[in-house]
């Protein structure tokens, strides 16, 4: 089959569109015919190697929609022609966190994908049998290649970690990515006001049409006096997705007692920070990571209803991997971009 092999840490000259040997099925895996794979920063970050345990050479991608073709002898709960997506990893089901619902720390979870197992930039892929999700019919694959990494993150970081209310101020950075524009609507739906943060003045206007209630372009990541960086602070929460270049101004935006949901940090680098202000504001910093099998499918259950819109913004076909994660790097896209195997 064809598949982009990260073969070297570094930039986009590491990935390499390349025949490679099909997947082995075991017998708890599933063989999936890939339809679309999501690209995203954290398959920059894979590609950098900020991730230490990475296993090189790997087929990247950790997003990916598909059918199933084959079944392994102990994954019959899976048949010919279902329609899947996958969680990041592979939960057990039956360790202690799995079993209070809390699968992303599953402490026998061993498939990262991209990192530790082979990802989604391939035609196929043998997915352990609990790392899938069922993909409705209505759902097209393009859009629910994202729906993971994007959708359900958001409504993980928005929903569950920071607990956002009716008549909340939130503020989002990264607010034309991905996984900014699902949350943007999750927060929407949760009956907050969005102020939303861009780099780019181009992507002021989609924005606007996707609910924010104030836009504002900052490509320094220096906004916090512009919002509301007073001694008050302007908003209750603050939902950091680009991570150390936005995020002391993010703090100095939040009220006392106010809450910041960290998702990304699309740099890798490190923040510097002066821990007076946390301690004189009373604020919160909570990490929100992945997202669950009920989150995802709580998600899938609010896109078949038309609560929240997908919004893929370009498609490029398998063999031009490196040039759609050059066009995620030089801040191109709004939305999610997809591969399409040849």
């Amino acid at each position: 089959m064809k598949a982009v092999v990260l073969h070297k840490t570094g930039g986009v000259e590491g990935l390499h569109y390349e025949t490679v040997p099909d997947p082995e099925l075991r017998d708890d895996d599933v063989l999936v015919r890939i339809r679309a794979c999501g690209v995203c920063y954290r398959d920059l970050l894979d590609r950098r190697g900020k991730f230490p345990f990475i296993q090189i050479p790997i087929i990247t991608g950790h997003e990916f929609s598909g059918e199933v073709v084959k079944v392994g002898r102990n994954a019959g709960e899976w048949s010919p022609g279902d329609r899947v997506v996958n969680l990041h990893r592979n939960p057990c089901g039956f360790c202690g966190p799995c079993s209070i619902g809390d699968e992303i720390h599953c402490e026998h979870a061993h498939a990262h994908f991209g990192l530790t197992w082979p990802g989604g930039y391939a035609e196929y892929v043998a997915a352990p049998k609990t790392s899938l999700v069922r993909l409705p019919d209505s759902i097209p694959f393009t859009d629910g290649a994202v729906l993971m990494c994007t959708a359900a993150v958001a409504l993980r970081a928005v929903k569950v970690r920071a607990d956002v209310r009716l008549g909340e101020k939130v503020l989002i950075t990264g607010a034309s990515g991905g996984v900014g524009t699902m949350a943007l609507q999750v927060a929407k739906q949760c009956g907050a006001s969005v102020v939303a943060v861009t780099s780019s003045d181009g992507k002021k206007k989609h924005l606007e049409e996707m609910g924010a209630d104030e836009v504002h372009v900052s490509p320094t990541g220096s906004f916090h006096k512009e919002i509301g960086g007073g001694p008050m602070g302007g908003v209750d929460v603050a939902v950091e997705i680009v991570g150390s270049a936005t995020f002391n101004s993010s703090l100095r935006c939040l009220k006392p007692g106010g809450r910041l949901i960290l998702v990304g940090n699309v740099t890798g680098e490190r923040v510097e920070l002066n821990p007076g202000i946390i301690i004189l504001k009373a604020l919160k910093i909570i990490g929100s990571d992945s997202c669950s099998r009920a989150e995802l499918t709580e998600t899938i259950r609010l896109v078949e209803a038309k609560k929240l819109r997908v919004h893929v913004s370009k498609s490029f076909p398998l063999s031009e991997a490196a040039k759609a994660q050059t066009w995620l790097e030089e801040k191109k896209s709004s939305g999610r971009t997809v591969l399409i195997p040849n």
